[in-house]
């Protein structure tokens, strides 16, 4: 099989032309062993010899010329016209010339031509006999005779031998289905190259960027050309591409963040680990702080752990959910009590709003760590004296779980980003009043969760203003 596109193309559309060619001959061979239209041909050719022929006789015989010139006469046009020339007496109805020496029918009865019913032959006399004559020696003969009342009583036959249905076609039909044939190759030749280069020129397109990427250049992108399933596999290409990059950056966003997220604690760890083995946290107070601090910073640490795990199941699929019908208004509540030891502490006004709603379908540990991240959050970036509320509402088939703050609010430029797995907000934003720092990780699992459970997360802001983050989830059926 060959292994190019275009050897491909030129080898079927050989194949085919050879196919079409095949049974065109084929029905022409058919046509020619059923029809008498084979015959004509030859029937034409001799009654033309026998007007040309009968005319050099008749000028010849008024010349007064005797026998042998007469045969003479009609040895030469029989060896000219490569015919048979037979003189038959039409009393007797014998053969008495013969233009073949050699295997003269001289003293055969020549009778019964076939005429063929179905052929009529223009400019013959109305007494013309044609058809085949069968020999007793079994040949099958094309014969012609036009009477001629100066050479009664005789007539003189020209004769062939009847035209195969092979040499009929081949005479009349083989040479035209070669051409044909030929014709046809040389424009599948420059069809193939056409159709190859539509597509192939794409394919190597796609070929040269896919090299690119896997060298690490995620920016490659290729134009849509060529047939629409060409053109369909680039534009899939160049979304996959994309989201290649947007990946990749996801990736080193994790790196430089995570890396740094990990060095600060560690540093801390590290710094008061040491300080306590050499002494240096010499005071009852100096080793409480010691130990504080080291107790704070091992818990950040494990809850970027956790956060990573988390997403890394949402993202294999080996997240379990427990689906049954909840009360997210219970749940809400419950987020808010586990959340206003905090907001005293920050000297935030945590307030709640969560009436009687409809059940929906969802895992209630996973929805509480929805609206846990959400009200975390919004106590983080919310300033002493501010204000977070916390609300649940039926609203046309869904029942929406809404967390708003009073807090710095999100610039226009960042809002389409900000539950992108890995992405935090403007570097001077990402420490809050008390100290903590996000992970870049919580918005993003926030988003797969709520997803699971066949809802969406959205969210408005105002700088200055504060943030509202919006959660939908329908109904139980």
């Amino acid at each position: 099989m060959p292994r190019t596109l275009r050897a491909r193309l030129l080898l079927s559309y050989v194949a085919v032309i050879l196919a079409g060619l095949l049974l065109v001959a084929l029905a022409l061979f058919g046509f020619a062993g059923v029809s008498d239209a084979r015959l004509l041909p030859a029937l034409e050719r001799l009654s033309a010899i026998s007007r040309t022929n009968q005319r050099e006789l008749l000028s010849l015989w008024q010349t007064g010329a005797g026998g042998e010139e007469l045969q003479s006469l009609l040895f030469s046009t029989a060896e000219s016209a490569n015919v048979r020339i037979l003189v038959v007496d039409s009393g007797a109805q014998k053969i008495i010339f013969d233009s073949v020496e050699e295997d003269d029918w001289v003293g055969d009865p020549l009778t019964q031509v076939e005429r063929p019913q179905s052929l009529t032959m223009a400019n013959v006399g109305r007494g013309s006999i044609f058809g085949t004559f069968v020999h007793s020696n079994g040949e099958r003969w094309l014969v012609f005779a036009e009477p001629n009342p100066a050479f009664d009583p005789v007539l003189i036959f020209y004769a062939e031998p009847e035209p195969t249905p092979g040499e009929f076609f081949s005479d009349f039909f083989l040479r035209p289905l070669l051409y044909a044939g030929a014709m046809a190759f040389l424009l599948a030749i420059l069809l193939a190259a056409w159709l190859s280069r539509s597509v192939s020129q794409p394919l190597q397109h796609l070929a040269a960027a896919a090299g690119a990427i896997a060298r690490g250049d995620y920016k490659q992108r290729v134009p849509p050309e060529g047939p629409d399933e060409v053109r369909g596999v680039a534009e899939s290409f160049n979304r996959m591409a994309a989201q290649v990059d947007a990946t990749q950056t996801a990736q080193r966003d994790l790196v430089a963040n995570v890396s740094h997220d990990l060095k600060t604690p560690l540093t801390a760890i590290s710094g008061w680990s040491q300080a306590l083995l050499d002494g240096a946290a010499d005071t009852p107070e100096d080793r409480q702080r010691a130990a504080e601090t080291i107790y704070n910073e091992a818990g950040r640490m494990a809850r970027m752990v956790n956060e990573l795990l988390d997403l890394a199941r949402i993202e294999s699929g080996q997240l379990n959910l427990t689906l049954r019908p909840i009360d997210v208004s219970a749940v809400m509540a419950d987020v808010h009590r586990g959340q206003v030891p905090r907001a005293r502490a920050r000297q935030i006004e945590l307030t709640l709003d969560a009436p009687p709603v409809p059940p929906v379908l969802g895992d209630a540990d996973r929805l509480a760590q929805v609206f846990t991240n959400l009200a975390d959050n919004a106590l983080t970036y919310t300033p002493s004296g501010g204000h977070v509320h916390l609300a649940v509402r039926a609203d046309d088939g869904f029942v929406e779980g809404i967390v708003t703050d009073t807090g710095p609010g999100i610039p226009a430029e960042e809002l389409p980003r900000v539950f992108e797995r890995f992405y935090r907000l403007d570097k001077s934003r990402v420490r809050a009043e008390d100290g903590r720092r996000g992970s870049g990780l919580g918005l993003a699992i926030v988003k797969e969760l709520v997803a699971a459970q066949g809802g969406a997360v959205s969210v408005s802001s105002e700088p200055g203003s504060g943030s509202a983050f919006l959660v939908r989830l329908p109904l139980t059926p």
